[in-house]
C-alpha cells in the first residue's frame, strides 16, 4: 500500500471513530428524558418559564436531563396531564389547582371564593403551612409539587353584557372548571355553569355552546379567548394557583444528584414564573382593550355583593377540605 493510501485510510478511520464517539456521547448525554405538558400558549408565562427551565435542567445536569415542552394542551387538558403523571406517560407539567380537587379534595381550599383578599395573602399561604400541607397530600397521590406558580385572579368574560352584580349572571351559560366548588359558586350567582375541559373552551365560545367563561387575564389573552368575547368583568372571585408537578415515580427513578437539580429547578421556576406573571398581566389587559374588549372594574361595594352570595359555598364544602385547613388559609389574610 502506498504512503498516500495509508494516510488516507488512517484519516478515514479517525473520521469514522470520531463519528461513533460523537454518537455515543450524544446518546449518553440525555440519560433522562422528560415531557412537560401545559395548556398555555407560547406567550403564556408558564410556557415561557418552562422553556427556561428546560435550559436550566440541561445546563445543571451536563445535558443528562432533557425536557421537551408541549404547549397548547398538546398532551391533553389538565386532567389528562395529571393522570398521565400518575401513570408515568407524562413526567411533569403545570396543572390548575382547581382540577387537582378531583384527585385530592382538600386542594379545594384554594378555590373557595374570595378566600385570599390580596395576592400577598395567597403567597403567604402557598409559601407557608397551607402549601406544605397540600404538597404532602398530593405526594400521596403520586404527584410531587416542585413549585407553586400562579396565574393571578380569575375574572368573568362574556358576549352579552358587563357583569357588575350577581344578577347580571342570571341565565348566562358559563364554562367552569370541572370542579364542584366552581359549579356551586356560579349556581349561587344565578348563572348556568357548564363544566368543560380547557382544551374544548375556545371552540365552545366560538360556536356559542357557552356564552361566558372565567379565567385569569394571562389565559384570556394568551389563549385568545377574548376573540370570542366582548366583555371582561374583573370579579376576582378566585386566585388561580398553577403548581408545577412531577410524577413521583419518575422523580424516584432519578439518581440523587439529579433529584437535587430538579428540586433546584422548581425553585427557579417558581421565582421566574411569578415575575413573568406580574410583568405580563397589565400589558395583556391593555392589549385586549386596544383590540376592542370592554374591561370593567368592580367597586368594593359591588364586590361585597358577590362575596355575600358566595358565603354558602363555605358551609357546603367545609367538610371536604377540613375546618382546620380552611382556617389556616383564611388566616393568611392577617
Amino acid at each position: 500500500m502506498s504512503v498516500r493510501k495509508s494516510v488516507l485510510l488512517s484519516a478515514f478511520c479517525v473520521f469514522v471513530l470520531a463519528l461513533c464517539v460523537g454518537s455515543v456521547r450524544s446518546e449518553a448525554a440525555a440519560k433522562y428524558k422528560m415531557k412537560y405538558a401545559g395548556v398555555g400558549s407560547d406567550t403564556h408565562p408558564n410556557s415561557r418559564t418552562a422553556a427556561e427551565l428546560a435550559e436550566f435542567l440541561a445546563e445543571k445536569s451536563g445535558g443528562e436531563l432533557e425536557m421537551t415542552v408541549f404547549r397548547n394542551a398538546a398532551l391533553g387538558g389538565d386532567r389528562q396531564v395529571t393522570e398521565g403523571m400518575q401513570i408515568g406517560t407524562v413526567e411533569l407539567g403545570v396543572v390548575g389547582s382547581s382540577v387537582l380537587v378531583a384527585f385530592e379534595p382538600k386542594v379545594g381550599v384554594l378555590d373557595f371564593p374570595f378566600i385570599f383578599k390580596t395576592e400577598e395573602a395567597a403567597y403567604k399561604a402557598l409559601d407557608g403551612e397551607v402549601g406544605d400541607i397540600i404538597r404532602e397530600l398530593l405526594l400521596k397521590k403520586g404527584l410531587r409539587v416542585l413549585a407553586y406558580g400562579t396565574n393571578g385572579y380569575r375574572h368573568v368574560t362574556n358576549s352579552r353584557n358587563p357583569i357588575r352584580k350577581p344578577e347580571d349572571l342570571k341565565g348566562l351559560k358559563i364554562r367552569t372548571m370541572e370542579n364542584p366548588i366552581f359549579v356551586e359558586m356560579f349556581k349561587l350567582m344565578g348563572a348556568s355553569p357548564t363544566p368543560m375541559s380547557f382544551s374544548e373552551l375556545f371552540t365552545a365560545l366560538q360556536q356559542k355552546t357557552v356564552d361566558a367563561q372565567e379565567n385569569p387575564i394571562l389565559l384570556i389573552y394568551s389563549s385568545k379567548l377574548y376573540e370570542a368575547q366582548k366583555y371582561i368583568s374583573k370579579t376576582g372571585h378566585v386566585y388561580a394557583v398553577a403548581p408545577l408537578l412531577m410524577s413521583e415515580t419518575f422523580f424516584q427513578s432519578l439518581p440523587e444528584e439529579h433529584q437535587k437539580i430538579v428540586l433546584e429547578g422548581g425553585k427557579f421556576f417558581e421565582k421566574r414564573q411569578r415575575e413573568l406573571m406580574h410583568e405580563n398581566e397589565e400589558s395583556f389587559e391593555t392589549a385586549m382593550k386596544e383590540a376592542g374588549i370592554e374591561v370593567n372594574e368592580l367597586t368594593s361595594e359591588e364586590k361585597d355583593e358577590f362575596i355575600k352570595v358566595c358565603q354558602e359555598v363555605y358551609s357546603k364544602f367545609e367538610a371536604s377540605v377540613g375546618r382546620d385547613l380552611l382556617d389556616k388559609a383564611i388566616a393568611a389574610n392577617d
